[in-house]
């Protein structure tokens, strides 16, 4: 009964949080009013945050240990891109700080333990190969930005885009995973970030012209 409630909040969440991206990105790709990009960007991290919350518990009642760590991988990413959004002064809090040592402890955990599922013939091995070096990167870039001092500008709201788009990433996973059978099973965990990769990319360029 639990994990159903739990189950449904999940869904819940993923869904907000998928139709909310959409959102957010619509209303930079056709330049809509500023104030709709932030209200969907709100409910967007709202919905990863019900994803997150309802996921840690789920895959304690029911042990699975790969989806908990995707779990902390994706909302990393979306803390990430909030934080940016919030913290215009640029000066990381304790919070943040927590934030990249916990994402780059898991980083490592799925390097390790994908490489060994690898070893064991288990494709699932290479999404957390792939996810773990991705998170493990972009934690320490974000520790490496902190020594380096505050993040203002243009460079501040590249990183809120990069991160967001990253967890738009996952969500857009999340959903191809649970709907679409692939052999093998690691091109619908891949597929999405080999898709919108070159996007975000490209978003970055258009909107913020000249900055390296």
């Amino acid at each position: 009964m639990v994990y159903t409630i739990l189950l449904i909040i999940h869904i819940v969440g993923g869904s907000l949080a998928l139709l909310s991206a959409a959102g957010a990105v619509s209303t930079k790709i056709f330049d809509i009013s500023h104030t709709w990009h932030v209200r969907s960007g709100r409910l967007f991290f709202i919905g990863m945050t019900m994803v997150f919350l309802t996921t840690l518990p789920m895959t304690l009642i029911r042990p699975n240990l790969f989806l908990f760590l995707i779990g902390i991988f994706s909302f990393y990413l979306a803390w990430t891109g909030w934080r940016r959004a919030k913290n215009r002064s640029g000066i990381p809090g304790k919070q943040d700080v927590a934030a990249v040592i916990i994402m780059g402890a898991t980083g490592l955990v799925m390097l390790g333990w994908g490489g060994w599922l690898i070893y064991s013939g288990d494709g699932n091995g290479i999404t957390l190969m792939v996810f773990g070096g991705i998170g493990g990167l972009l934690s320490f870039r974000e520790f490496r930005q902190f020594r380096k001092g505050p993040v203002k500008g243009k460079a501040r709201i590249r990183a809120h885009l990069v991160s967001m788009m990253a967890a738009t990433i996952a969500a857009v996973t999340a959903f191809l995973v649970v709907n679409v059978e692939t052999d093998p099973v690691w091109v619908a965990w891949l597929l999405p970030t080999v898709i919108i990769t070159p996007i975000i990319f490209w978003m970055s360029r258009k909107m913020l012209p000249g900055l390296e």
